[in-house]
């Protein structure tokens, strides 16, 4: 792990709160519309509506 990118990725307050929201993905989103669980985590429209950021941006966030 290159210690220079985990401080950069937690160095922003929208990136540290989506680390923290999946912690506990059933508190913090709505199941999986298709499949009805939380099998495979959060699904990331979901994460940009409680973000309030645009869907490109929450994916670029989540590839960090």
């Amino acid at each position: 792990m290159d210690i220079v990118q985990i401080n950069k990725v937690l160095s922003n307050h929208t990136r540290v709160k989506i680390l923290h929201w999946l912690k506990d993905v059933e508190e913090n989103f709505p199941p999986n519309k298709e499949l009805g669980h939380y099998k495979f985590g959060a699904c990331v429209q979901y994460i940009q509506q409680k973000a309030g950021l645009s869907q490109s941006t929450i994916s670029h966030y989540l590839s960090l």
